[in-house]
């Protein structure tokens, strides 16, 4: 087998350097954005191998030279040889982006290579191209008409919903998230955009006394504010407190970040939380998370049945497609974007038009190079 490298200022670049060098047996193993220090090689990184069927049939062959050509064990060796002989077939037809659209439409390749720089999950880009593949069949369609059909079916697989709590007074929302996320930062956020600027009454209520001080920054953001402030131990004192802040317009919980081996302290929160109709809970991440940790920290606070996620930290990044891939597969709306830590301004709503311009911008830097 052999391995190589393909660098070029696009993933379509970098592809046709190895469809070049390597030719049409080779198979697409990896595409990503280049590492820093090999960035000044181009800023993507295309990771292809070439494993000639002749490989794939010499140990079988080795195993037939070494033992009696009879009975049983001769058959099932002629069959598994039959198996990779079809698989090594298999993997050649599906060398550069295997979904059954890759012959009839070349352009979706492309796409495909785009949806993929931006960091969209890889199954989740074959349904998204194949739901444009099933649309554009027919006659040939332009190359604007199937990047157009493409944002349409991104946009279909956006769900927002940037409501604190069900209608009505008072309005309570809960965050919850890992250490880090930015919950404390985005609570005093939201307690100005949502609260002082509506001129609601704020009450924020702190469980988190898993921290040392872990409610003194609340508490400071409080005074700053003139919002009321609670720091409560129990889930007990909890249910008490928004007993007794039923007057209050919106009510703002924060809560300790639990980390994977601390996940085991949260179940009695968690299973208040997301048995009580009024609150509203919203999972904090952070966008600059790789894909597999967002997944398993999604999957870890699953016990909060959170209605929504909120992104932070969007500011530190050039792509968003690794989280609204994990919201997208879990049917999860996102709430809000944070994009700094200025308050109150670094908070947006989430809004489809906004994402989608994070995801695929109307005039991408694929349709300048293109041009030029």
């Amino acid at each position: 087998m052999r391995i190589k490298s393909f660098y070029a200022s696009t993933v379509e670049g970098a592809v046709a350097l190895a469809r070049r060098d390597l030719g049409s047996e080779a198979i697409l193993v990896q595409t990503r954005k280049a590492p820093i220090e090999a960035r000044h090689l181009g800023e993507y990184e295309v990771v292809c191998a070439v494993v000639p069927e002749t490989e794939l049939a010499k140990p079988i062959q080795a195993a037939e030279d070494q033992v009696p050509h009879n009975g049983r064990l001769s058959h099932e060796l002629a069959e598994l040889r039959k198996q990779l002989d079809v698989m090594g077939k298999t993997i050649t037809r599906s060398a550069w982006s295997g979904p059954r659209w890759t012959s009839s439409n070349p352009a979706l390749c492309d796409l495909h290579a785009r949806l993929m720089s931006a960091d969209i999950a890889g199954e989740l880009a074959h349904q998204i191209l194949d739901a444009v593949h099933q649309r554009s069949a027919g006659p040939p369609v332009s190359s604007e008409s199937l990047e157009a059909a493409v944002r349409v079916e991104i946009e279909k697989r956006i769900l927002v919903n940037a409501a604190l709590g069900p209608e009505g007074s008072p309005r309570v929302a809960a965050l919850v998230g890992p250490p880090g996320a930015g919950k404390t930062t985005t609570i005093a956020k939201l307690a100005v955009q949502h609260g002082l600027t509506a001129r609601r009454p704020v009450q924020l209520l702190s469980m988190d006394d898993y921290r040392v001080a872990g409610a003194d920054q609340l508490r400071s953001y409080a005074a700053i504010l003139g919002a009321g402030f609670q720091s409560l131990d129990t889930v007990g004192a909890l249910a008490q407190a928004l007993a007794e802040y039923q007057g209050k317009g919106l009510i703002l919980i924060d809560t300790p970040g639990y980390g994977p081996r601390d996940i085991d302290r949260a179940t009695e929160l968690a299973a208040f939380l997301s048995s009580h109709p009024a609150i509203s809970t919203h999972l904090v991440l952070t966008a600059t998370m790789k894909s597999a940790d967002l997944t398993h920290v999604v999957e870890r606070f699953d016990i909060f049945s959170p209605a929504s996620l909120l992104f932070t930290r969007l500011d530190e990044t050039d792509s968003f497609g690794t989280a609204f891939s994990v919201a997208a597969s879990r049917g999860k709306p996102i709430s809000f974007l944070g994009t700094g830590q200025v308050i109150p301004e670094d908070l947006v709503p989430a809004t489809r038009e906004h994402i989608l311009g994070l995801l695929w911008p109307e005039t991408s830097a694929w349709a300048i190079e293109s041009a030029a």
